[in-house]
């Protein structure tokens, strides 16, 4: 087996050791990197629509729509018509059929567009640095934090006003996630006060105690399924993600680190068969990680002259993709990580 090497990077005060991977993926950068006016790239998102996979991207205000094997945008863009604005959270949905996009940014209303036409189809009044669309019981829903510490669920198409408020965090949340947890439908929230909590939202009660370990602002949070557990990652201020088993209310394994600044955004997703997370940071870099292991894949992905503001994961062509936004540097860029699932021994 080769050697592992061993660094310590320093960087704002940070110290972090971090190992060099014996073997390095082969990443890459797909295409050319997607640039918008004005030149700030705020957020990224990525689904599939009528049998492609597009990424939705934020360009200060506006937000447009790609189609990935093409390699072209297509259709009108989403512009909020508010020159003061900028969008840095989407999701994508569905309701009543439809694909919609939810937009958000700069504390101003959650906005909602259909995907295929643009159309706008309404909005509600939640602080949009973070955005999770999703169903319980069969209705559309959406989840956003705000600056007051608390988590709004609205019941989409019911009214602009929150159906339910999650109450807990101490200050601002700045991160939302939703999954499925012994069957029930559930919220995943990070913020200001360094805490995840975990939300049953059929209830609107927490779930267990607040989970704990950042030592600075949770900026990101993301769930997934790693050997039959619920999991949710966190990336903090502080440099480092965090693996939850939300079942058992606890860490799994050690920080992961290697960033040399804020984590602003994970994303977890399936690469050769295992769990991933991607993670973009302050730092300009994207890095890959196996979540079963707690190690980093492959050399990080650089590129970005600017902080990693939001990360997505997808796939394109059986192949495992991520994409980026790169805030002031104004691009979105697209990654190829390698096949989602294990090649087949027959």
């Amino acid at each position: 087996m080769a050697a592992v090497a061993m660094i310590v990077t320093v960087a704002a005060g940070l110290f972090v050791a971090a190992s060099v991977p014996d073997a390095a993926p082969s990443f890459r950068l797909i295409g050319e990197p997607i640039v918008g006016d004005p030149r700030w790239a705020g957020a990224v998102a990525v689904t599939e629509s009528n049998g492609r996979t597009v990424a939705i991207v934020a360009h200060g205000d506006q937000a447009q729509v790609w189609d990935l094997s093409a390699g072209k945008r297509i259709g009108t863009a989403f512009d909020d018509g508010r020159s003061d604005a900028f969008i840095d959270a989407l999701a994508v949905g569905s309701m009543n059929g439809r694909q919609f996009v939810a937009s958000g940014g700069g504390g101003d209303p959650i906005r909602m567009w259909d995907l295929a036409s643009g159309e706008e189809i309404g909005d509600f009044v939640g602080v949009g640095s973070s955005i999770a669309l999703g169903q319980v019981n069969g209705k559309p829903i959406a989840v956003a934090g705000d600056q007051a510490g608390r988590v709004g669920v609205w019941h989409l198409g019911a009214g602009r006003l929150p159906d339910t408020m999650l109450v807990g965090h101490r200050r601002a949340v700045y991160a939302v996630a939703l999954g499925q947890l012994g069957g029930r439908m559930i919220a995943v929230s990070g913020g200001n006060d360094r805490t995840v909590r975990v939300w049953d939202l059929t209830t609107g009660k927490q779930l267990g105690n607040e989970l704990t370990g950042h030592t600075d602002y949770v900026f990101s949070v993301a769930t997934g399924q790693l050997d039959g557990k619920t999991i949710a990652v966190s990336g903090s201020k502080d440099g480092t993600l965090r693996v939850w088993d939300l079942a058992a209310g606890k860490q799994l394994g050690d920080p992961l680190t290697g960033h040399t600044a804020d984590v602003r955004s994970v994303a977890v997703g399936q690469l050769h068969g295992k769990t991933i997370a991607v993670s973009g940071s302050k730092d300009g870099t994207l890095r890959v990680w196996d979540l079963a292991t707690g190690k980093q894949l492959g050399d990080p992905l650089t590129g970005h002259t600017a902080e990693v503001r939001s990360v997505a994961v997808g796939q394109l062509h059986g192949e495992t993709i991520a994409l980026s936004a790169g805030s002031d540097d104004g691009t979105v860029r697209v990654w190829g990580l390698g096949p989602a699932t294990e090649p087949s021994n027959g």
